[in-house]
């Protein structure tokens, strides 16, 4: 696997943490676009991000910087601007904090018009396209949270690779890999070779 591609993906982890009476932690609702640093290329942020109980981030603190200082605030920044849902005890939601590894690569605001245009019609079909595409039945087939993340890259020789980030469930999951396969290949506009993170939102009827 090219390992440049994969440490170009904007998220990798959220592991569980949180705070003392949670139950569970708090989780990547969505991410968009923002002025992510594009180097240190093989090297990433670790933060602890700090989740009201009304998804609001409240705080992001490096945990494990990547010795570049500046890159490390312009990343804080991207994530502070992601969409969270927060934490819950005894179903309430409640404050709470995750582990948030960002690893810095090549974003889409780095590049040109095209291939960014391409981009913003990849995440919409994801958005509109994947439902009709792969239906699931909401109210049987999501476990936990409405959004499966998947980390597309497509390889110099034409390979597409995926791994889903943030899970919705089995089902929804294994739906939403085949659908932004499906949609990478059918979009011939994208770039020869790239790596992205897409949303897919099972939550809408």
């Amino acid at each position: 696997m090219n390992k440049r591609i994969w440490l170009a993906l904007a998220c990798t982890s959220i592991l569980a943490s949180g705070a003392a009476l949670a139950d569970t932690h708090p989780r990547l609702a969505g991410i968009k676009e923002c002025d992510a640093p594009n180097s240190p290329a093989d090297g990433h942020v670790r933060f602890l991000v700090k989740v009201s109980a009304t998804g609001v981030v409240e705080d992001v603190q490096v945990a494990e910087s990547s010795g570049d200082a500046s890159s490390d605030r312009r990343a804080a920044k991207c994530v502070a601007g992601y969409s969270w849902t927060p934490a819950t005890h005894n179903g309430e939601a409640v404050e709470g904090v995750a582990h948030f590894t960002f690893n810095f690569g090549v974003r889409v605001g780095d590049l040109a018009d095209g291939p960014r245009k391409a981009f913003h019609v990849l995440e919409r079909d994801a958005d509109r396209r994947c439902r009709k595409l792969y239906p699931i039945d909401p109210r049987l087939d999501i476990g936990g949270q409405p959004i499966t993340l998947v980390a597309v890259a497509r390889l110099k020789d034409g390979e597409i690779q995926t791994k889903v980030m943030q899970s919705a469930g089995e089902k929804a999951d294994a739906a939403a890999v085949k659908c932004v396969t499906k949609l990478v290949a059918d979009h011939d506009d994208l770039p020869a070779e790239f790596a992205r993170t897409i949303a897919v939102d099972w939550s809408h009827r």
